[in-house]
């Protein structure tokens, strides 16, 4: 009896050995695929992004980071000078990287800077006087919104904040000079 049970134990263990190298290799692969491919944001692109900012906001004005003018300024940029592509970007890897980039130097700023854009955001709120209770509630829900996405996109830029971090001041620069 003690024979038989022991063949049925390491039987059973033998059928399992082949679905459980199975699973791990499935787990393993998910891992390689799932694998945030952001996390490879390299100084070259920040740089690249940085100097591409640089020369096309003469032509196409202030930068301020969003999709869509991501999106524009690649399509703008190959109708004329082609920078972009010249740099070695694709539009999906252009959108990536300045994504990216913008998202590490939104996780470097301050928090001094954080906190004092809630006090106004509070401040704002204090300053309705004239309204109720529920209109007031109306009245900041959209930049109480906007303050929520903007903490998100700050602490999904920490995984890129030693990236950007040696390049933030060139970035900030050209930032503040489209600005002037």
């Amino acid at each position: 009896m003690l024979s038989i049970s022991s063949a049925r134990k390491h039987g059973a263990a033998a059928a399992r050995r082949p679905k459980r190298r199975l699973l791990s290799a499935v787990l393993c692969a998910g891992f390689l695929f799932a694998a945030d491919p952001a996390v490879a944001l390299t100084r070259d692109e920040v740089a690249k992004v940085a100097e591409l900012i640089a020369a096309l906001q003469p032509g196409f004005g202030s930068f301020a980071y969003d999709e869509e003018i991501v999106g524009e300024w690649f399509e703008r940029d190959s109708a004329e000078r082609g920078l972009i592509r010249a740099a070695g970007f694709t539009a999906e890897s252009w959108k990536i990287a300045v994504s990216e980039t913008f998202r590490g130097l939104a996780a470097l700023a301050p928090q001094s800077e954080i906190d004092a854009l809630r006090a106004k955001l509070d401040a704002g709120a204090s300053g309705l006087v004239g309204l109720n209770a529920a209109q007031k509630a109306e009245a900041l829900q959209a930049p109480r919104v906007e303050f929520a996405r903007m903490l998100a996109f700050r602490a999904e830029g920490a995984r890129f904040a030693d990236t950007v971090r040696p390049l933030a001041p060139r970035l900030k620069a050209v930032l503040d000079s489209s600005s002037d």
